[in-house]
């Protein structure tokens, strides 16, 4: 029953999630310029990091579950104020609270999984929980394409990504308990992020340096893409809602797949290498497609086999050596989100500043295969 509620949080906070991502920054360029627009991501990245920094003490005093219902209820909050704002300045500070705390409710339900997950079948249910999230995140486009025939403007999907808050909120209030009773001190937080442990164990610091790359990647793709799609090339929502979803598919074809294989077959070493050439390559294409609908849609679907694969092994290895208990590991795992915003978007406005904005999938290739080191530096667990 606890995974069943698990895997619903998550599930809804996804479709959540998948509304607003691919459109926030298109909504963002209604109010500010394209700097400005990196300047608030960045803002709200570093805000994340600040929170991840002091996630184990706030765990350790109000407990997961108020954590968690006080993420979700501000993240609702902030949802609605953009949908209702009239001013840049209400924008951009509901921008910067939703991109501080998004991240923390999917920390948050990390932590009640791994209490439930076994190492035997970590690849197996990590693989599963990931293919929720993708399911949720791919209906988004969905119903943004959806909503673009019927309104114009981003506001309406503000509000409709707002209402899909509400289960993950019930759920945090009445379903979602831990296994063992802070009371008790049988669940122990870390209060320190244990950087000197975390350096000197080789396999986890060198799958946390390729989910960071991962995330340099995600943070390029979700600010930019959509960019240079809608406002560059001329795309239609009605399409690049389409674009997206069938893009977003291969997490919900490969991510239990690829556990499954991990567990059973070839390793997380070897699908993660392939994972990154699948991405760098389709990368290298980019920049020379045109306005072309198909040839979008299948480089971008291309390129998510490839991290779709990439985010699955780095997910399974990663638990797969550490424990429930190791709050800390696991906080600097999930930095990898903020800081990889962080180094992306640093990235990104220098290189908009200097080269056409088709370069930026150059830049964005040559990072990604740097991804290679880590991935074959790993030891293999099978």
């Amino acid at each position: 029953m606890r995974f069943v509620s698990i895997f619903a949080a998550v599930f809804f906070l996804s479709i959540h999630y998948g509304v607003i991502l691919y459109v926030h920054s298109s909504f963002l360029s209604d109010f500010f310029e394209s700097n400005a627009v990196s300047l608030l991501f960045l803002l709200g990245a570093i805000g994340n990091v600040l929170i991840f920094l002091h996630a184990p003490k706030l765990i350790k005093s109000l407990g997961k579950r108020i954590f968690l219902f006080l993420s979700l209820i501000l993240v609702l909050i902030s949802s609605v104020f953009m949908a209702l704002a009239s001013t840049a300045l209400t924008v951009a500070i509901s921008s910067i609270i939703y991109s501080c705390l998004i991240p923390m409710t999917y920390y948050c339900l990390d932590i009640f999984l791994e209490e439930l997950s076994t190492d035997k079948k970590t690849g197996e249910i990590r693989g599963l929980y990931l293919t929720t999230i993708s399911m949720g995140v791919a209906l988004g486009p969905l119903i943004l394409a959806f909503l673009a025939t019927m309104w114009e403007g981003f506001r309406p999907a503000y509000t409709v990504a707002a209402l899909f808050l509400i289960p993950p909120i019930l759920l945090s209030i009445f379903s979602l308990k831990s296994k063992t009773s802070q009371s008790h001190g049988s669940y122990h937080h870390s209060l320190e992020l244990p950087y000197g442990a975390w350096w000197q164990s080789k396999n986890i610091r060198s799958v946390t340096l390729a989910r960071l790359i991962l995330e340099f990647f995600f943070c390029l793709m979700i600010i930019y893409t959509p960019i240079f799609l809608y406002r560059v090339l001329g795309f239609e929502w009605s399409e690049l809602g389409i674009i997206f979803a069938v893009m977003l598919l291969p997490f919900i074809l490969f991510d239990w797949l690829g556990g499954e294989l991990a567990d059973r077959f070839w390793g997380e070493k070897e699908l993660l290498t392939l994972g990154f050439l699948i991405t760098g390559f389709s990368l290298l294409v980019m920049p020379f497609i045109g306005k072309v609908f198909l040839a979008w849609m299948v480089i971008l679907f291309i390129s998510r086999v490839g991290a779709s694969l990439v985010e699955t092994m780095t997910e399974t290895y990663f638990f797969k050596h550490v424990k429930a208990e190791d709050t800390g590991f696991l906080s600097i795992f999930r930095l990898t989100r903020s800081v990889g915003n962080i180094l992306g978007i640093i990235v990104g406005l220098l290189t908009l500043n200097f080269f056409s904005f088709e370069k930026i999938f150059l830049v964005l290739a040559v990072v990604v295969f740097l991804g290679l080191k880590e991935s074959l530096s790993l030891k293999d667990t099978l």
